[in-house]
């Protein structure tokens, strides 16, 4: 497995953390910040991005064939106090920002803004209580106790459920605002700026035209979650198929009680997050099974742990963050983070090769499950009538119908 320390492997936003080396020295230019200690919060970000760079220049290919773009993406970190980090590959001056003399990741230069800095106090360590990726990545950084955080946020949902601390907790989880966690997310978000190179799809897909779940929709979404859960965690590779094969027409039985509109929003949802989502929680399997060491360590960041709470930020994420997803009778965006997360580590297992070109093609994650699995109309038919049962279906539909009537007036 893993060194000592680090008792298992397992997945999402998953987490390394290799450090940065401070030899990354340049000229600068006429309207460079002069070479002199930075604020222990921006050097704590660079250190972040560093680490993040040094992993996927080893593992990117093996987390996604063709994933060599990842450098080319500029960053901008908000930080509460209204000072603005940009890390970018273009070499022209950025208006509004001054460069950071002696400072280059990765061959991009690092700029400064703080024409809107405000008295606040910046007290690490610090969160992305939102990010957003794709041609640029932009992170709004705050304090991890402070934001109402958002469950659709893998981020988000990995502190949430740390607050939780459920009692059965197998493994130790690191404290909110790790370095860890983030530079994992900082994964998922290069991805999104992969992404938005090489994935064809029509971005006006993502609008479900206001869609709202019923009890149907719920229920039949939670059993999906249970089958794609039971599927990955089943040994037997048979066994796995045909749990496999209750998704699939589980998520016809929700389909029906959907818009065409909702439908495609879902399915592009599934695939521009549970593919970032699935690249991250890999890269946090990788690195737990690897001899990978990080070059970042306690000393430069006290925040950084090394990854020795890996086993507990995969847990908390693969296991009760299915839990939690399932239970969301509302949501129709926020879950298929994870769910596309399965049905990628899913065809990992029964379909070796899958992602080699899937981007480019446009094609959704179903289309590729169903690809695999070929199933009849007879087939489907079989499966549709042991679904009640195989998941206690009634008891699933009378949760949802209370948990609606609760929220709904």
């Amino acid at each position: 497995m893993r060194r000592a320390r680090v008792k298992c492997v397992c997945l999402w936003m998953a987490v390394v953390i290799a450090v940065l080396s401070s030899s990354c020295k340049d000229q600068g230019s006429q309207s460079a910040i002069p070479a002199a200690p930075l604020e222990s919060y921006v050097e704590a970000e660079l250190l972040r991005l560093e680490e993040t760079y040094r992993i996927l220049d080893r593992y990117s290919e093996e987390l996604w064939p063709g994933w060599k773009d990842y450098a080319d993406v500029p960053v901008q970190v908000s930080f509460p106090n209204g000072v603005v980090l940009l890390v970018s590959p273009r070499a022209k001056s950025q208006p509004g920002f001054e460069r950071l003399d002696g400072w280059t990741i990765l061959g991009k230069a690092c700029y400064l803004s703080k024409s809107k800095r405000t008295a606040a106090e910046v007290r690490p360590p610090l969160f992305a209580q939102r990010g957003r990726g794709g041609e640029l990545i932009h992170l709004d950084m705050a304090e991890p106790d402070l934001p109402a955080l958002e469950a659709e946020r893998s981020a988000a949902l990995e502190a949430l459920l740390k607050k939780k601390g459920q009692p059965d907790d197998p493994f130790d989880l690191a404290p909110l605002g790790d370095s860890d966690a983030h530079i994992l997310m900082y994964i998922h978000e290069h991805f999104h700026g992969h992404q938005a190179r090489v994935w064809r799809a029509d971005r006006r897909d993502s609008a479900d035209g206001g869609f709202r779940a019923g009890a149907e929709y719920a229920s039949w979404s939670h059993v999906e979650g249970l089958a794609l859960r039971r599927a990955y965690l089943e040994g037997e590779d048979a066994a796995a198929r045909e749990f496999l094969k209750d998704f699939i027409v589980a998520r016809e039985n929700k389909r029906a009680r959907m818009t065409a509109e909702a439908a495609v929003a879902e399915a592009h949802i599934s695939v521009g997050e549970g593919t970032s989502t699935y690249v991250s929680l890999k890269a946090a399997l990788i690195l737990g099974g690897s001899d990978y060491r990080p070059g970042l360590d306690r000393v430069k960041d006290p925040y950084f742990y090394e990854f020795d709470h890996v086993d507990g930020y995969i847990d908390n994420i693969m296991r009760k963050g299915m839990d939690f997803a399932v239970s969301l009778s509302q949501d129709t965006r926020g879950k298929y983070y994870l769910y596309g997360a399965y049905q990628c580590f899913l065809l990992d297992r029964f379909a070796p090769g899958w992602k080699r070109g899937f981007l480019e093609r446009a094609k959704s994650l179903d289309a590729a499950t169903a690809d695999l699995l070929k199933l009849s109309s007879g087939e489907k038919e079989e499966i549709r009538q042991r679904l009640p049962a195989r998941y206690a279906y009634d008891e699933i539909r009378s949760f949802h119908e209370n948990a609606l009537k609760k929220k709904r007036p």
